[in-house]
């Protein structure tokens, strides 16, 4: 071959590599999940309304959907989560109060109130909540605790406006403490749970960048405007929608059920309507400046060198100088509402 030849046919293969590399696929980017060091969304409040009508997650005062969970080694778990007429400013938005309360085998052991607001945009914001372990009766501990705005909290997408496929965002962000985020895996999927079959749902996957096994699907579906299955990802545990009720008149204590598919559509028998949710317990009182104290030298044996009240863990907290009897210095600090002790640091 001539070396003309030679070089002819070096340019025709160049080109095609060019051509190839223009012209042939490319792989899309997947989307990645915000840094949470520079993430920052803008909270205006004059972006928010009043009323939360997202077609996959509408929390209209009064409504209330129960669940249940069939654990591995038997036990029972009960979910009721109702939406109250309490309201909550948070970074200057009135957030509906949304309690969250879970049940095994009939005793309560946990008791959470969330905040949610929907922007003009329809989605809707995550803002924090105020969350209770119990262990009979006796509130063990509040870990998880957190509020937009307060040191350094910011708040999460919980649903959005339009999702699609392949959306992922965060839903809270307090670093270290609370980062959940979404990602939303499918579109159109019919699910059938003992409340019904339920056409047209979102699948999303709910996940923890602090926890790598806590890794949740979720099957949102416009006919309850809310969650039908919960399907826990590692153990295949799954937390069914069992009723939907609303408040048949503004004050609490009667309900109905809400319209749902017909059993002859469903192949399934709705059950029975449970009892209304007890009205919340009033707040308990502030403890006073000398019960943290009080409280303070009980945890920390020693002399109050000073108090003062801050936010701190997400919280409205008396924070207690002691000098302790090891000769020490350290600061108990105490959560107002409860009196109980949040953290102890040297």
């Amino acid at each position: 071959m001539s070396k003309t030849a030679v070089l002819l046919a070096l340019v025709v293969v160049a080109a095609v590599v060019v051509a190839l590399f223009a012209f042939g696929p490319r792989q899309e980017s997947k989307p990645s999940l915000p840094d949470g060091a520079t993430y920052n969304p803008q909270i205006d409040p004059a972006n928010f309304v009043a009323a939360i009508d997202n077609k996959f997650l509408a929390l209209t005062p009064g409504k209330k959907m129960v669940y249940e969970a069939k654990k591995g080694d038997g036990d029972i778990e009960r979910i009721e989560v109702y939406v109250t007429s309490e309201k909550k400013i948070v970074m200057g938005i009135e957030t509906t109060v949304v309690w969250d309360r879970v049940w095994l085998n009939n005793e309560l052991i946990e008791d959470t109130k969330d905040w949610f607001a929907q922007d003009k945009d329809g989605n809707v914001w995550y803002f924090g909540e105020e969350t209770y372990e119990l262990e009979g009766g006796v509130v063990v501990n509040s870990e998880g605790a957190w509020e937009a705005g307060v040191d350094g909290a910011k708040p999460g997408i919980a649903m959005k406006a339009d999702p699609q496929v392949g959306d992922l965002y965060r839903m809270e962000y307090y670093a270290g403490e609370a980062e959940d985020a979404g990602e939303v895996l499918a579109l159109g999927e019919t699910v059938t749970v003992p409340y019904g079959t339920l056409a047209g749902c979102l699948r999303t996957r709910d996940f923890s960048t602090l926890n790598p096994s806590a890794n949740e699907n979720k099957l949102y579906c416009p006919e309850v405007a809310g969650v039908a299955l919960e399907l826990d990802v590692e153990d295949d545990e799954r937390a069914e929608l069992v009723s939907v009720e609303y408040d048949a008149q503004p004050s609490p204590g009667t309900f109905s059920k809400a319209p749902a598919a017909s059993a002859a559509t469903t192949g399934a028998s709705k059950p029975a309507t449970p009892a209304a949710p007890a009205a919340p317990a009033a707040p308990k009182a502030d403890i006073t400046e000398a019960e943290a104290r009080a409280i303070a030298i009980e945890r920390v044996p020693g002399t109050v060198t000073d108090i003062a009240i801050e936010q701190k863990l997400g919280k409205r907290t008396y924070v207690v100088e002691v000098a302790a009897s090891n000769g020490s210095e350290v600061d108990v600090i105490i959560d107002i509402s409860t009196g109980e002790v949040l953290k102890v640091e040297e």
